[in-house]
């Protein structure tokens, strides 16, 4: 088993660069995301202060000061893991979920994790979200990442191809009642979620077929996480 002590090794260095997540290759850290990550293949090599049980999947030990550089965390567990991106899958679910320029990684992680939970497993994350694979997204979301079927950087034109068979709900302050709208039809959904500021692009307005609105007192508006959490459990195939 090799070890590696200084965080100036090369190896080191080229894996601190993997950090933002804008590559093919990404690093998540922390038990659960690593046991995650190599349950359902993504984990190409482990990197761990003690040794790592696992088959198939090169582990090199590391020392405190390495985990350092490695870790974007402040209490690193001692264990990183460097991953590969899959690419993008045919839509297999009967729900779609579409990230429109959700700009905070806490926000974008914490959507990822719901979509997983209320069986929205295709999702396209259209250019100006925040990188799913950067460590503050990874760790919202739990790992739910590495169920879904998740394609980054799609532009508007893409989202509206993919979006022509499917019955399309939108966000819209401005919309209708989301109490009481039940959707029986035959085709697919797709639920899309907008920015924090300026909420769902106009393209993607003018394309549903439901604008939806959460019935709210006192306030005027959700953040897109809580309003995303609601609509999709609403919104969930069998409700």
């Amino acid at each position: 088993m090799e070890t590696i002590n200084s965080p100036s090794n090369q190896k080191i260095k080229d894996l601190v660069r993997l950090k933002d997540g804008k590559g093919e290759l990404y690093l998540v850290e922390g038990f659960h995301l690593v046991e995650e990550a190599y349950k359902h293949g993504y984990a190409e090599a482990i990197y761990a202060t003690k040794p790592y049980p696992v088959k198939e999947v090169p582990v090199t030990l590391i020392s405190e000061a390495v985990l350092k550089r490695l870790s974007s965390s402040v209490t690193p567990e001692g264990i990183v893991a460097l991953c590969r991106k899959k690419p993008f899958g045919p839509l297999t679910s009967n729900r779609l979920l579409i990230i429109d320029g959700v700009q905070d990684p806490g926000n974008v992680g914490t959507l990822l994790r719901t979509a997983l939970a209320f069986g929205f497993r295709d999702v396209l994350s259209v250019q100006g979200s925040a990188s799913a694979y950067g460590s503050k997204v990874l760790l919202a979301s739990q790992g739910a990442l590495f169920q879904l079927n998740l394609k980054e950087k799609a532009s508007r034109e893409e989202a509206l191809e993919i979006l022509k068979p499917y019955y399309v709900v939108a966000t819209d302050l401005r919309g209708q009642p989301m109490e009481g709208h039940v959707y029986q039809g035959e085709r697919k959904l797709a639920l899309v979620l907008g920015n924090e500021g300026r909420g769902v692009d106009e393209a993607f307005l003018k394309r549903a077929d439901y604008r939806s609105f959460i019935a709210m007192k006192d306030i005027d508006s959700l953040n897109v996480a809580v309003a995303g959490g609601i609509a999709m459990h609403h919104y969930a195939e069998g409700k």
